[in-house]
């Protein structure tokens, strides 16, 4: 099996792989909500419809490379942008509700700490996006920073599918694992793991080491608060 064959279904199967982690994840959490007679924020519906759509759309993308057509690829490319947009403004708009109701999903973190995790994930998503829009026509980049975007959206999956399995470390074992994947795919088909997977791989454990450094601290309590209000 070529190299180039590989690649195209390692994009399809992970874009697969974190559209079956989500469901996973969130199902739980939407069944216990509405059992219990709550709702959702339209900001919370916006952002759940956005995310779906776009690793939709992810994994959709990565089949048309698969099957060579390049040109719909590209076109279908600023459907991407629109959903960005909508999934960073809902997103902040949704930190901000969580904040105010000081809501830690059950984690035994305080509010101020639980909150740093979508603060630094809505930073890095733009960050990762951005990069990946300007490296477009650098495939081995673009598509990766790509996948990127979809990895780190995955915290909140995850994160309950932990509680759900009765092991909350699991959601920093799947962000660590997925990355692990791209290390690997990264080996077996350029015989290196690409630069963008090592940024990766750092950003994710700075990521993890401020959460839990600089995350309790009253210095970052006082800057959410000032922040978020």
């Amino acid at each position: 099996m070529g190299s180039s064959q590989t690649g195209r279904r390692f994009y399809v199967g992970m874009g697969l792989a974190l559209i079956l982690l989500s469901i996973l994840g969130f199902t739980p959490f939407m069944y216990a909500r509405f059992a219990s007679g709550g709702t959702m924020s339209m900001a919370l519906v916006a952002h759940g419809i956005s995310f779906f759509a776009w690793l939709a759309l992810f994994t959709y993308q990565a089949s048309l490379v698969r099957a060579k057509n390049l040109k719909k690829h590209m076109k279908l490319g600023q459907a991407s942008v629109g959903l960005a947009l909508i999934m960073l403004a809902s997103g902040v708009v949704v930190t901000g509700e969580v904040f105010a109701r000081g809501d830690a999903s059950a984690t035994p973190f305080s509010p101020e700490q639980f909150i740093m995790l979508p603060l630094m994930d809505i930073t890095i998503f733009v960050v990762y996006y951005t990069l990946a829009i300007m490296n477009r026509k650098v495939p081995e980049t673009h598509k990766r920073l790509m996948l990127l975007v979809g990895i780190m959206m995955m915290d909140p999956a995850t994160g309950r599918l932990g509680f759900t399995l009765g092991f909350p470390p699991i959601g920093m074992l799947f962000h660590f694992g997925l990355i692990a994947a791209m290390c690997i795919y990264d080996r077996r088909t350029l015989g290196q793991v690409h630069k963008v997977s090592w940024v990766a791989l750092a950003v994710l454990t700075a990521r993890y080491a401020a959460f839990f450094i600089i995350g309790p601290t009253e210095a970052w309590a006082a800057f959410t608060h000032w922040l978020l209000g």
